[in-house]
């Protein structure tokens, strides 16, 4: 169901490439109830263990901040932005 306060916005993370990091991050927004509408994932130049993983979503507005401090709190997850 659509509410006034839904929105698209992307989060950029920088994690580890370590198995099932893609799995936990997908699965904090599916808790709030967010749909992922594009995902990439590009390895971070010079560092052989890391990638940044865009992720452009669809959900409540008030939520999007609650799921930033839970992804921040995932241990494979090095930095949470939200680009503008």
């Amino acid at each position: 169901m659509k509410h006034e306060t839904d929105h698209t916005y992307t989060l950029v993370l920088t994690v580890h490439n370590n198995p099932g990091v893609l799995v936990r991050c997908a699965q904090v927004f599916n808790r709030r109830g967010h749909n992922i509408e594009a995902l990439q994932v590009t390895p971070v130049p010079g560092a052989s263990r890391q990638s940044h993983m865009s992720i452009t979503a669809f959900g409540d507005a008030k939520a999007t901040e609650q799921i930033t401090m839970q992804l921040q709190k995932l241990v494979d997850v090095e930095h949470v932005a939200e680009e503008n």
